[in-house]
């Protein structure tokens, strides 16, 4: 394969990849990310990266790659995830990377493959310069897998130990740093009823008239009480009741109605006192209701004062804060604060005929190279 001469080729050979999450309904049958990874891989290695792709399940690695001088005094880190949404309801080929109209459109052009190439023709730039030669910097590139749903590349290089002076996870903020984005508590709530024939259902009781009311409790009462104590920069805790199912058939009365709701936490908020606290609420109007968490991702707080952070900040367009989840709240810690930035806008992030602006991909990757020169001055 040819290389890419341009970072607008670079993102023409990610696109036209499939590299689609497997969960849910993909729309195809060529998921999960090994094609990606390999590609991704090869590209820094190219560049004289030492980079490995490290299993977290059959066919969807991790991409973990270094460029390691002899006397490190920082270590700073690119991470985008390789994984995409499904491509069910596209009204374009999501394959075929096209150019019109000053736009590349596919999926993943803009969550995440434009950012991921801007960032990586950023580190094809330097790691061609006299600039590698002086460099004080550990830099690592890592593309994590699963970041669509679970988190799973992530959780596992946390739970390797991974560490920097900052991370940048790569998504489509408009060159903005975010430092403070929602968590995502998903919870499963299910009523109980009792089964009968449809004809007499005073003989039974129904799971889906039983939801009904978690559904006025959660409509009426728990979202006007979230309302009253926004978070500075996030606003409240939002609930969204995202899919609900009950019953067998139209002629019996159903014994179970089961309801799933997206909550999107702030900081300051612990996740599981408020599931019990939404639990109970339900309880007293429901005894029969189970409450069941599926999963969470904790929301994202980073402090802007940290020196590498405050330092993005005056590089980029300042700080700002996002109502979605990423990586970033996975690998964040005392040991690797994390933020979110790159080129595009998240309002293209999953859409039918998804597409990145040219300019803001090209800007994309003029920016992370001067992030990176003005690292490598700081480190000096």
């Amino acid at each position: 394969m040819a290389r890419p001469q341009n970072v607008v080729e670079l993102l023409q050979d990610l696109v036209a990849i499939p590299s689609v999450n497997p969960q849910g309904t993909p729309g195809t049958d060529r998921v999960g990310e090994q094609a990606m990874a390999e590609y991704v891989a090869d590209f820094l290695r190219g560049l004289g990266a030492d980079a490995a792709l490290e299993p977290v399940e059959p066919g969807r690695p991790n991409v973990v790659a270094r460029f390691t001088p002899e006397q490190p005094k920082a270590r700073l880190a690119f991470a985008p995830h390789l994984d995409t949404v499904s491509i069910a309801g596209m009204t374009i080929p999501p394959f075929d990377p096209a150019i019109r109209d000053g736009k590349l459109f596919g999926r993943g052009s803009t969550d995440t493959k434009g950012p991921m190439a801007a960032a990586l023709w950023a580190v094809r730039d330097w790691a061609q310069s006299s600039a590698r030669a002086r460099s004080r910097i550990e830099w690592t590139f890592l593309a994590l897998m699963g970041e669509e749903a679970g988190n799973d590349g992530a959780h596992t290089l946390a739970k390797k130990g991974f560490s920097s002076d900052l991370t940048l996870v790569l998504e489509p903020t408009g060159l903005g740093v975010v430092t403070t984005h929602k968590g995502a508590l998903w919870i499963e709530i299910t009523t109980a009823g009792v089964a009968c024939h449809g004809a007499t259902p005073e003989q039974g009781r129904n799971a889906i008239y039983a939801m009904r009311r978690v559904l006025e409790i959660i409509e009426e009462q728990v979202i006007p009480g979230l309302a009253r104590e926004p978070h500075p920069k996030l606003g409240p805790v939002t609930i969204n009741a995202g899919a609900i199912s009950g019953g067998s058939k139209i002629n019996i009365v159903p014994d179970q109605c089961r309801l799933e709701i997206d909550c999107r936490v702030v900081p300051g908020i612990d996740a599981d006192k408020f599931r019990q606290r939404l639990e109970s609420a339900l309880q007293a109007a429901v005894p029969e209701v189970i409450v069941r968490q599926q999963r969470y991702s904790p929301p994202l707080d980073t402090d802007e004062t940290l020196p590498w952070v405050r330092r993005l900040g005056k590089t980029a367009r300042g700080f700002t804060a996002a109502p979605w989840f990423s990586d970033a709240s996975i690998l964040s810690g005392e040991h690797c604060p994390a933020v979110c930035i790159g080129p595009g806008s998240i309002a293209q992030a999953h859409t039918k005929d998804e597409h990145i602006l040219l300019s803001d991909l090209e800007e994309g990757a003029r920016f992370f190279r001067r992030w990176m020169t003005t690292a490598e001055e700081a480190a000096e």
